[in-house]
């Protein structure tokens, strides 16, 4: 059985880390922290990124499809947690879930990539979740940067943390 690695953390302010960095980082790509006034770049690993999605679910609100319409992965991503981080008040705000997934080395690169969109829309999309990933290959390691947002996409922006559990009768479980 081959090893298995996974890797879960939580991208916060209260740790002193940006949002905007780690998606710059993960997708080898220059952004700029509107927030902050600042800007990151991490173009020089770009040789082992090899394939970069932002998966979102099937009813997107319209401020999102605007933002993000005709851009390219990269700087959707820079629009999507640019949004996100403007919507954050708390100085020690939780911003991004991060999971770093070790893929089989049997499978091919085009076999991963699919795997990694099933496991994505099974896992995050059709919850109503957004999912911003890449895939990374340096020297026989893939894996991917799959980093998602703590708050569900609404109307105006984003909705809050903590929703309720609703049963099959449409009352709140938890």
């Amino acid at each position: 059985m081959p090893i298995m690695f996974v890797r879960a953390q939580v991208i916060s302010r209260g740790a002193g880390r940006s949002v905007i960095s780690a998606a710059a980082y993960r997708h080898r790509a220059r952004m700029i922290d509107e927030q902050a006034g600042t800007s990151f770049s991490y173009r020089g690993g770009a040789r082992e990124l090899v394939h970069e999605e932002l998966a979102l679910p099937d009813q997107i609100p319209a401020w999102l499809t605007a933002a993000i319409g005709g851009q390219s992965v990269a700087k959707a991503s820079e629009v999507l947690w640019n949004a996100l981080d403007a919507s954050e008040t708390r100085a020690d705000a939780q911003l991004a879930r991060e999971l770093i997934i070790a893929l089989p080395e049997e499978l091919t690169r085009a076999e991963n990539i699919a795997l990694v969109r099933e496991f994505v829309r099974d896992s995050f999309t059709s919850m109503g979740m957004v999912a911003d990933w890449v895939y990374h290959d340096n020297d026989g390691n893939p894996h991917i940067h799959l980093m998602t947002t703590l708050r569900p996409l609404t109307e105006d922006g984003f909705g809050r943390k903590k929703v309720p559990v609703l049963g099959e009768d449409g009352k709140p479980l938890r």
